[in-house]
């Protein structure tokens, strides 16, 4: 049955974290992972800024806009656009190179957030989980044709909250476990079979007011197979 909502949209794969002990340079495929990642991580951080904040701070530092014209285009005196700015820096760490990166007490708290709302996903109360849900979340899946996923983005809170609720009962009726993880610049989680292969990974967009906005189920196995080995529980049977 397919879903009402905006058309599916194709989700990035999940980037490997990089082993410390590997001291070579990176190659040109390893600095376009890196480059996407941060472009992702920083659009992700974006959205814990207010629309005001967000609109300042992207006129001022990704366009370089002076006050007077970024003042006009969002309707605010030029005083207040540098106390908007400032707020916004606050609320974002820049690094040397100008990309956003979570500051670690907002890592931490996206982190917390996610523990909590995993945890009440598995305890089966759609309910609850509606409590956590932003009224106009979106839930996205990406099957890649090879497995299990909606065709289309579900954009009902209530809808979102049992298709969630639905798909832990079933995680923990084949036996997976969940483990925490960051996921393309936004905390997450991955559930590993009984045999610690892959069987999907799952990130959330975190509005400031602390609530999903977004949660993206990534089981194509074309974007799993660099984590490590995937698991069958959610591929489609082959093509008789």
């Amino acid at each position: 049955m397919r879903q009402n909502g905006p058309p599916f949209c194709d989700i990035p794969p999940p980037v490997r974290p990089r082993d410390p002990r590997h001291t070579a340079r990176p190659g040109p495929a390893e600095h376009a992972e890196l480059a996407d990642t941060l472009s992702m991580a920083f659009l992700v951080l974006l959205e814990a800024l207010s629309p005001v904040e967000r609109a300042v701070f992207t006129l001022r530092e990704a366009f370089g806009y002076g006050y007077p014209e970024v003042a006009r285009m969002v309707g605010r005196g030029e005083a207040n656009c540098r106390q908007i700015l400032a707020r916004a820096r606050k609320r974002l760490a820049v690094a040397g190179d100008g990309t956003a990166v979570p500051a670690p007490a907002r890592r931490a708290e996206g982190e917390e957030l996610a523990r909590r709302f995993f945890e009440v996903a598995e305890g089966g109360d759609p309910e609850a989980l509606l409590g956590m849900l932003a009224p106009d979340v979106v839930f996205q899946g990406d099957g890649g044709g090879k497995a299990r996923a909606l065709g289309r983005s579900v954009t009902d809170p209530l809808r979102v909250a049992r298709l969630l609720v639905g798909g832990f009962r079933r995680i923990r009726r084949l036996g997976a476990r969940l483990t925490p993880a960051w996921v393309n610049g936004r905390p997450g989680a991955v559930p590993y079979d009984a045999e610690q292969r892959v069987v999907n990974v799952i990130g959330l967009d975190i509005d400031a007011d602390g609530a999903v906005r977004a949660v993206h189920a990534v089981s194509n196995p074309d974007k799993l197979a660099h984590l490590g080995p995937v698991s069958d529980l959610g591929l489609l049977p082959p093509p008789q």
